[in-house]
């Protein structure tokens, strides 16, 4: 809540989308109120604005508990939105299916979409309820909202897909980060002829530490990249259910002096990692619904290569900056971390091209706000 403040969240390096939402809030001097899920509930509320916490209903994707949990959620959002007489709704995925939302438009209420995620797994075919879903969906990306505002291109292709071209207006919004905050980066000069054996290369993964942001796989790599470059460290920074079991799994494989899961990492200590790594590796898996994955932002901002696969949409922006793998392929990934590690000309170009792609990300053309606050003012 420090935005409430005029502040930012010490714990993110980007500007968060909650904050971004009291800022355009206070712009247009609207009564606001922003609802998010939480495990535990809770209310915060002044004059005009009023921040609610509401307990996730849902845990399992694929249960009935979930689906079930989604058309609650749903329906209790309607009734607290018409409750709240809302001019305008701003919604974000995962809260609710989106078809249920196009009664509004019945209300009166104006529907904005914002959608940070794929609507299913990019690299695999929809199952048959997915389809039946997105069936529904296609309705009110049709007719039951205003402009569609989406986090990436695989996102649009989707919604384009499922409305087989007949959306409303979609536009992209990017990840935002404030420069002065970011701009004095320390970089991290590498040439692998100059360096000595015992310079240690240093591999960087931050985010959820579970199987579907293929922890394991990235421990496999390890496995193989430290039998023939000793002089290296695997840094695992981020919580999640695996942790533990990760933690197990690099002591058996007796590389847990190179293989460190770090755990939580405040914000400093997670700028001093990016600023004393040298590559940062994104192996989500193919399983996972990604939207954009802001690690690969900061990675491009800290100037460092990224080595990730399609499977991140974050890829298609800052393609000069990273290796692209195939997605899931521990080989793929080991051999591009150890191009990196030894090929000067490749490692240099690649951190020459970083810090030329960073600017995009401090855009505010290009932000969340920027884009929704546009679509506000075509509805006024």
């Amino acid at each position: 809540m420090h935005w409430v403040l005029g502040q930012d969240d010490p714990s993110h390096f980007a500007i968060t989308y909650a904050q971004q939402f009291f800022e355009l809030a206070s712009k247009f001097n609207a009564k606001s109120w922003l609802i998010s899920a939480r495990d535990k509930k809770g209310l915060i509320q002044d004059q005009n604005f009023r921040v609610e916490f509401r307990s996730l209903q849902h845990q399992f994707r694929g249960s009935i508990a979930y689906f079930a949990g989604q058309f609650w959620s749903g329906l209790r959002l309607i009734y607290s939105v018409i409750l709240f007489k809302a001019d305008i709704l701003i919604v974000t995925q995962d809260r609710t299916f989106w078809f249920l939302l196009g009664i509004l438009p019945l209300f009166g209420i104006r529907v904005i979409p914002t959608i940070h995620c794929t609507l299913w797994p990019k690299h695999k075919q929809p199952s048959a309820v997915q389809r039946i879903i997105q069936r529904l969906n296609s309705w009110f990306f049709r007719y039951g909202c205003e402009e569609i505002c989406v986090i990436s291109d695989d996102i649009k292709d989707q919604i384009t897909k499922i409305t087989k071209g007949r959306s409303r207006p979609i536009r992209t919004f990017a990840p935002t980060y404030r420069k002065d905050a970011l701009e004095n980066v320390k970089i991290q000069n590498y040439d692998p002829e100059t360096e000595t054996e015992t310079e240690t290369f240093q591999i960087l993964f931050a985010g959820r530490v579970e199987v579907s942001k293929g922890i394991y796989l990235l421990l496999d790599v390890a496995k193989r990249f430290i039998s023939v470059r000793p002089n290296s460290v695997f840094n695992i920074c981020g919580t999640g259910s695996q942790v533990e079991k990760l933690k197990a799994a690099a002591l058996a494989a007796g590389i847990e002096k190179q293989f460190i899961v770090q755990g939580h990492c405040k914000r400093d200590k997670l700028h001093k990692m990016y600023e004393t790594s040298h590559v940062v590796v994104v192996p989500t898996t193919k399983d996972f619904i990604e939207g954009f994955n802001k690690v690969v932002a900061e990675g491009v901002i800290m100037g460092r290569p990224i080595v990730t696969s399609s499977v991140c949409p974050a890829l298609s922006v800052v393609r000069d900056a990273a290796i692209e793998v195939t997605p899931d392929d521990v080989d793929d990934y080991f051999n591009a971390i150890l191009e990196l590690a030894t090929n000067t000309e490749l490692y240099q170009q690649k951190q020459e091209n970083a810090m030329i792609l960073r600017d995009q990300f401090f855009s505010y053309s290009q932000s969340w706000q920027a884009q929704v606050e546009d679509v506000i003012q075509n509805i006024e």
